[in-house]
């Protein structure tokens, strides 16, 4: 039997509708006045077995080394690419420290190419491991001269600014209200305090038992302003530093603003209380399980999702957007191994 002529045949046919089709997708322009989305996701490093890639990890290691740098942070003769030209300095959270906050991001974004800094701040009791206590006003404060020594270190113009729980609401402080516009480009909060929290309604229960007061008292007994200023004092007037904050407007012009905020948050309660709302400047509320739904990240490990992790380079280099490829990740342990 003779075969089918080549022309006749419907692979070809097929094949030429697959290429159209593909020719097609990777060459749409997008709009003006949009960034062009990849769809391919970006290559991310991958925390290798050994390495403390997780917040239980990190925060056993920082217990007998508590002033350890996280890896790729604060390499002093770092310059700036014309790719990435704004330094990214991390803000640690309350009862943080700068290794087992972010052991697990500072890495990536050193592999994609950026100086990355992370400090500790706010030690108000002398525990050594046991950061982001003090007056977190003051806290504000130390964070100004560490941007300043990034600044004058790099040579670059501004900073990124990423904090985590009480460092996303301190790096906004910071921003908006004593001198870092300037040298702000952009504040990316991670699961941030910006609001004072419930604590999974805690301080609710507390003031229903009345116990509330002896609560506020113990933490300004062992010196803890901070864990007393983000308690929701409802009614009662809340602390001076969310007064600062916030009541003249949550926001200034010429910083774009991220929340990444998860839903399983058991710290900054209700979760939307990590969400800020914008006047003139850009602000972008991201709900975590809304990009990947099988991201399980709680409060502690939020700061060690590959998910959020690539959300934050997105935001980092808006123009080279990619498609966040959604990996589970489990509560507690999550960690930046490509499994976990």
């Amino acid at each position: 039997m003779k075969a089918p002529a080549l022309a006749n045949s419907r692979f070809p046919r097929l094949l030429a509708a697959f290429a159209a089709l593909l020719l097609a997708f990777v060459t749409v322009p997008a709009p003006a006045e949009a960034a062009w989305v990849n769809p391919l996701p970006r290559p991310m490093r991958f925390a290798p077995l050994g390495e403390d890639s997780s917040f239980p990890a990190a925060f056993g290691k920082t217990l007998i080394a508590p002033n350890l740098n996280p890896i790729g942070a604060n390499d002093w003769s770092c310059r700036p690419s014309s790719r990435h030209p704004n330094p990214v300095v991390l803000v640690h959270g309350t009862w943080e420290n700068a290794y087992n906050n972010w052991n697990g991001l500072s890495p990536v974004l050193k592999h994609q190419g950026y100086c990355v800094y992370a400090l500790n701040y706010g030690n108000s009791t002398g525990i050594p491991f046991l950061n982001g206590t003090g007056d977190m006003i003051e806290s504000a404060h130390q964070l100004a001269p560490f941007v300043d020594r990034v600044l004058a270190s790099s040579g670059a113009e501004k900073v990124d600014l990423v904090g985590h729980s009480q460092g996303g609401a301190t790096a906004r402080f910071y921003a908006n209200k004593i001198g870092g516009a300037a040298k702000v480009d952009q504040v990316i909060g991670i699961a941030p305090s910006n609001h004072p929290t419930t604590l999974s309604g805690i301080t609710e229960l507390g003031k229903t038992l009345r116990l509330f007061g002896l609560a506020m008292d113990l933490l300004e007994l062992v010196n803890m302003p901070a864990a007393q200023q983000q308690a929701d004092k409802s009614p009662a007037p809340q602390s001076p530093f969310y007064q600062q904050l916030n009541d003249a407007g949550e926001t200034v012009p010429g910083i774009d603003y991220t929340v990444i905020a998860t839903q399983y948050d058991e710290v900054v309660t209700p979760w939307r209380q990590a969400y800020i709302v914008g006047g003139g400047s850009a602000v972008d509320n991201i709900h975590l399980q809304d990009v990947c739904g099988i991201d399980l990240s709680e409060h502690l490990s939020i700061t060690y999702s590959k998910n959020v992790a690539q959300i934050v380079m997105n935001k980092l280099e808006p123009a080279r957007q990619h498609r966040v490829w959604c990996y589970p990740q489990a509560p507690i342990t999550g960690n930046m191994q490509l499994i976990g």
